[in-house]
């Protein structure tokens, strides 16, 4: 056998080091040295237990030296160890900020370890690169020469700019010195020129950009805080906007767990909502009415809490409204969006008597009307249409890029929102009256939950510029562990009597608030002059920022969700609430946590809750943003390999079923509602004009609910809706182990054995009997559908036979006892060979006594959103069925069998056991 050859002696070089050895053996040296400081570093002194003995006796006195000098020793290698860690500079960077690149570029680092790092990449003779060293690529060439050439030419272009400058400057002055008019007569020549009219009842254009970013909004319209998230979020492509805007879909760092923990336990999640679609509405009240009431605001069991006596508080402008709107008479099949409705509260003074029903009818109001943007056009062709058929006309006006929006929620969102929103001062330097809108919104420090607040609450005030208080500091909470004076506010909630017309809805304060913005500079220079640690003292020429705040309520079936504070502001003014927002130091710790399109979701998702418009395809929105996914799921796949990719023909569904149920990329509603494609025949034409005819629309939860439990009945002043097409939102709780993928087949309980079966069933012993049915093997895998245990059953031998229970006081010694015999009792069979029963929990996905999936003919639904659950501790989705084929299997209720489904993800051949309920 042949050696390899000796190495030479003296040789410090290894072909597998990627780094260049130092001269001399730097690199070696610097091991060497890092390795003994490791080895010395993890060695403890001991002391033998020999000098201790003196002929075979114990010496006390040199015994209790030696474990003294071991202690010593101990306690001085634990501060060893700790300075000799193995751990570098960026491994202590917070696990959400690492990178893989963070280990060769100091700057990655935060700037407290930044001399360490470069200490260490010093000593490691880590390879770096500079910018300013590196040499340009081809592309990189390219792009300098591009820019050094765009330098030259706008330096060139400035100086003739400047040039000609001088020489009507020097015109002026000569003109003035041959002018002997005084500025008095100059002023009564100039011509005064009106305000440009404002267009209602027309769409408006996106503001225009600045000429630096212009080619980069031609085809979408950028956020006011886009260039905030360009550096901290992922967003969408460019070629590829979001209901015509660059959405940001999911921060930057690690986010999935911190969003559940911020918005559930501790912290606070911001949004940057200006895309959400705002519509005024101004004229008589009567016919504001009208038109709000042709958009079925109200519909159903609301309307009388809403057009009532309980919804005065609404329509006197203390109150928003959230619901859904539908088309002109379209209730309940005609659903548009879910939309909030906010009135201007009216002016109201001390000696003001509460005018008649009569003459509050024909008064001037003003309505907003805040909309999804996948729904908004839509929406505006219905307003359109409404608004013209009422007497008087009411006027409508497209606010979209006027007004702006942010939402914040978590346990600390109220607290951010008070360190950042400051009311602003009387115009007499004093404290705002006691009861005001001002005062109250001062007073909710310490306010851990919004929904806490009376339902539907409104605030609307003015604040000062964030930026004169910009670095926020933390507010000072109550020390009342009661919180006694919250608790009165909250019981007796004084802005119903003391809410003057908020300002934003006044046009011309919108606009004097944008231009009234100083400068940043502006800002600094005021923070220069201030006292330290002081901020700016407030001037009268400080602008007036008009904000209105509401409260989300939460769903009862959804206790455990945070409400969330929108914050309704002019366009121009979100950018300066924004950075206070972020950089509020939270008194819990860490600042506000950024949120995109998925976190929303996600949220949405935990608490229970449908998303708009992505769980709602019976809709105009969610059919086009289904169709956006099922395109993007397709693409996914055809972009994979033959080999990597599901095959959806060879699904095996168990029993000699073969092939997916539709489209396995998409929730194909065509296929359930219409059937398989039928082969063609003489009626070829008439088969595909039926199928395209039927399409599914969205019921409303109230409806569904009361049809599944009158039996089909339908409520009285509701049109008879057509049950084969109407889908419910329903959320799925998985009752086994497994996780629920969008796109996932719904099926009900079968009642009939699959068709389609090509082999025989399995009659091994562990697997159930040909008799028993289909839908009982299904029933079986949850716990509770199974007969009690019983002292009577065990006697008769039905169940293995159990001891009788312990009361309740009984002695140590025989719960001991039992406890010994129950862990040393045999495990019982998975499953029952004479009567075919399977026991919860005791057979997997997969074995032979697992039940296969039902048929076709049972699917009754798919997922929209599905995935593990944090709330949960397991499996849950959210879907749509088609309401009227569960309606069969409600019936079964009464016996415990109702509500229960089977879910199938796309490309798999194996059930999942859930329960559905309408949300």
């Amino acid at each position: 056998m042949a050696s390899n050859p000796p190495r030479p002696q003296g040789s410090n070089k290894n072909p597998n080091n990627k780094r260049k050895d130092v001269p001399g053996g730097g690199s070696q040296t610097f091991r060497n040295k890092k390795q003994k400081i490791q080895r010395d570093a993890r060695t403890l002194a001991v002391q033998t237990t020999s000098k201790a003995f003196r002929n075979g006796e114990l010496d006390v006195d040199k015994f209790v030296k030696a474990r003294e000098y071991e202690i010593r020793a101990l306690e001085d290698g634990l501060a060893r160890a700790k300075k000799g860690l193995t751990q570098r500079a960026f491994q202590q960077v917070p696990k959400e900020l690492r990178r893989r690149t963070a280990s060769h570029n100091a700057k990655k680092v935060p700037k407290r370890m930044r001399k360490r790092a470069e200490r260490e990449m010093a000593e490691d003779n880590t390879p770096t690169v500079t910018s300013r060293r590196r040499k340009p690529t081809r592309h990189m060439r390219l792009r300098l020469e591009t820019v050094k050439r765009l330098r030259a030419q706008g330096a060139k272009r400035r100086a003739q700019q400047d040039k000609v400058a001088e020489v009507k400057a020097l015109m002026e002055v000569t003109h003035k010195l041959d002018d002997p008019r005084t500025p008095l007569d100059k002023a009564e020549d100039t011509i005064k020129t009106r305000q440009p009219r404002v267009k209602k009842d027309m769409l408006k254009s996106p503001p225009t950009p600045t000429a630096k970013f212009k080619k980069r909004q031609i085809n979408k319209t950028w956020l006011p805080t886009h260039l905030f998230h360009t550096k901290r979020a992922h967003l969408t492509p460019p070629l590829e906007p979001l209901w015509r805007f660059a959405m940001p879909l999911t921060p930057s760092v690690k986010s999935y767990r911190p969003t559940h923990r911020a918005s559930r336990h501790r912290g606070a999640m911001a949004w940057d909502t200006s895309y959400m679609s705002t519509i005024g509405l101004e004229g008589v009240e009567k016919s504001i009415e009208g038109l709000l009431r042709g958009l079925c605001v109200g519909s159903g069991s609301t309307h009388d809490s809403t057009w009532g006596a309980r919804g005065q508080k609404w329509r006197n402008g203390t109150r928003v409204w959230q619901g859904w709107l539908y088309e002109r008479d379209g209730y309940p099949a005609k659903r548009i969006a879910p939309a909030t409705v906010i009135w201007r509260a009216q002016e109201k003074s001390e000696n003001e008597t509460m005018p008649d029903a009569g003459k509050r009818k024909t008064q001037k109001r003003e309505a907003f009307i805040r909309v999804h943007p996948s729904a908004f056009l839509q929406l505006w062709d219905e307003i359109m249409r409404l608004s013209k058929i009422q007497k008087p006309q009411v006027v409508v006006e497209d606010l979209r890029f006027e007004l702006g929006s942010i939402e914040i929620t978590g346990p600390a969102s109220t607290e951010a929102l008070l360190g950042c929103l400051w009311p602003e001062n009387t115009a007499e330097g004093a404290e705002h009256a006691a009861g005001s809108v001002e005062t109250t919104w001062s007073s909710l420090a310490g306010l851990g939950d919004p929904s806490t607040l009376p339902p539907n609450v409104l605030l609307g005030f003015s604040i000062s510029d964030p930026r004169l208080h910009h670095p926020p500091r933390t507010i000072k909470l109550p020390e009342d562990p009661q919180q006694t004076k919250l608790l009165h506010l909250l019981g007796d909630w004084p802005c119903d009597k003391s809410q003057q017309p908020p300002a934003i809805f006044d046009r011309k304060i919108r606009l004097a608030s944008a231009r009234s913005l100083p400068s940043q500079k502006a800002i600094n220079r005021r923070k220069a002059l201030a006292t330290p640690g002081a901020y700016p003292a407030p001037v009268p020429t400080d602008p007036r920022i008009p904000v209105l705040l509401y409260a989300s309520p939460t769903s009862a079936a959804c206790p455990g969700k945070q409400a969330k504070w929108t914050v309704l502001l002019p366009w121009k003014a979100v950018v300066p609430l924004w950075y206070s927002i972020m950089y509020y130091p939270l008194s819990s710790g860490g600042q506000v946590r950024l949120g995109g399109l998925n976190e929303q979701r996600q949220i949405a998702f935990e608490s229970g809750l449908p998303w708009f418009p992505g769980d709602f395809p019976g809709t105009e929105a969610g059919k086009a943003w289904e169709q956006r996914e099922n395109d993007r799921r397709k693409r996914e796949w055809e972009r994979r390999p033959k080999g990597k990719r599901t095959a959806w023909e060879s699904v095996d569904l168990g029993l000699g079923r073969k092939g997916e149920v539709g489209e396995g990329w998409a929730c194909d509603w065509g296929r359930l509602l219409n059937g398989p494609p039928k082969k063609e025949d003489g009626d070829g034409d008439r088969n595909a004009a039926d199928q395209l005819s039927r399409s599914p629309y969205h019921l409303p939860s109230a409806i569904a609910r009361s049809l599944l439990t009158t039996g089909g009945i339908i409520p009285t002043g509701t049109d008879s809706p057509d049950l084969d097409t109407a889908l419910v939102t329903v959320r799925l709780t998985l009752l086994s182990r497994g996780v629920a993928a969008p796109c996932a087949r719904i099926y009900r309980l079968p009642t009939d054995p699959p068709t389609n079966q090509t082999t025989n069933p399995p009659t091994d012993k562990a697997s159930p009997s040909p008799s028993t049915s289909l839908r009982t093997r299904w029933l079986a895998l949850d716990s509770s559908t199974l007969p009690r245990r019983t002292t009577k059953s065990a006697r008769n031998g039905r169940l293995p036979n159990l001891p009788l229970p312990l009361p309740p006081d009984a002695p140590p010694h025989l719960v001991q006892r039992r406890i010994a015999a129950s862990l040393l009792s045999p495990v019982p069979p998975a499953g029952d060979v004479r009567t075919g029963e399977v026991r919860a929990g005791e057979v997997r996905a997969g074995e032979d006594a697992y039940p296969p999936v039902p048929d076709e003919r049972d699917l009754v639904g798919f997922v929209t959103s599905g995935e593990f659950c944090l709330a949960e501790g397991r499996g849950a989705a959210v879907g749509s069925v088609v309401l009227g084929r569960v309606m069969c299997a409600n019936g079964r209720e009464e016996r415990g069998e109702g509500r229960y489904c089977v879910v199938r993800n796309a490309g798999e051949g194996v059930g999942r056991l859930a329960r559905w309920e309408i949300v």
